[in-house]
């Protein structure tokens, strides 16, 4: 599997086009050779490959919003064609009403669905990537279920973090939709004090042995490591995570 790194993890190390070359120079020094992208800072899809390349990098994965989805899916298929990239990945839905409603997951995931299937005639699979408030019950089931359950050609892509901190077991999730797992994000938490806070991966709440194991009966193809936040220096914590995980896929 290979194992890339969602950008934005280091988005406050990329707000000027210098210090955009000097994490990605950074980043591929701890290892990493793949990359899933969270927009293009401005560039061309062919400008940001081009400049990925130019440190040993390329992008294999991207984060697009439902609306590119929903209404610009040609320009995304062509982007990711650029890339060269197979997977896209939808982050999360917007608004309270597709938060907290069986219709608004249901309406949601049907236009997931629709963009799923035009992606699929042009070689790429469409993914749902979770947070923490799809795993809250409504009646008999939870927001999880309602998506996936509407949404038969959409991948999940499941955030492990994110999935632990809501009290899940990630590794019974990838068990249960183990044949539409392409992607997955590791993330690894802890709580002080109550609160939800990333650390890397490796040093957190999360049995890493047991979610690998699984996730290698799987057809996952892309390991996507994602910090929200760094508790030292974030260099480390990127590195830390890199090779932790292929101490886990060596198990």
């Amino acid at each position: 599997m290979k194992i890339a790194m969602q950008l934005y993890s280091i988005r406050d190390y990329t707000r000027t086009p210098e210090d955009l070359e000097a994490s990605l120079e950074k980043l591929a020094a701890c290892g990493y050779k793949y990359v899933e992208t969270a927009g293009f800072y401005g560039m061309t899809a062919a400008e940001l490959k081009e400049l990925l390349a130019k440190y040993g990098l390329s992008a294999v994965s991207a984060h697009v919003g439902i609306e590119q989805v929903a209404r610009g899916i040609d320009q995304l298929i062509a982007d990711l064609k650029t890339f060269g990239a197979t997977e896209v990945c939808v982050p999360g839905i917007p608004g309270d009403f597709f938060h907290f409603t069986p219709a608004g997951y249901t309406c949601f995931a049907e236009d997931m669905e629709y963009g799923a299937k035009k992606l699929a005639e042009n070689g790429i699979q469409l993914s749902y990537h979770n947070h923490g408030h799809e795993f809250k019950r409504m009646g008999i089931a939870t927001g999880m279920h309602y998506l996936f359950g509407n949404m038969p050609s959409v991948n999940m892509q499941l955030d492990v973090g994110h999935c632990r901190a809501a009290l899940e077991k990630p590794e019974d999730w990838l068990a249960f939709y183990n044949d539409r797992i392409s992607t997955v994000h590791y993330k690894d938490v802890v709580f002080i004090d109550g609160v939800r806070r990333d650390v890397a991966i490796g040093e957190g709440l999360v049995d890493w042995s047991a979610v690998t194991a699984q996730l290698k009966k799987s057809g996952c193809k892309i390991i996507v490591v994602e910090h929200e936040e760094f508790n030292r220096d974030p260099w480390d914590i990127c590195a830390t995570s890199y090779r932790n995980i292929e101490k886990y896929l060596a198990e």
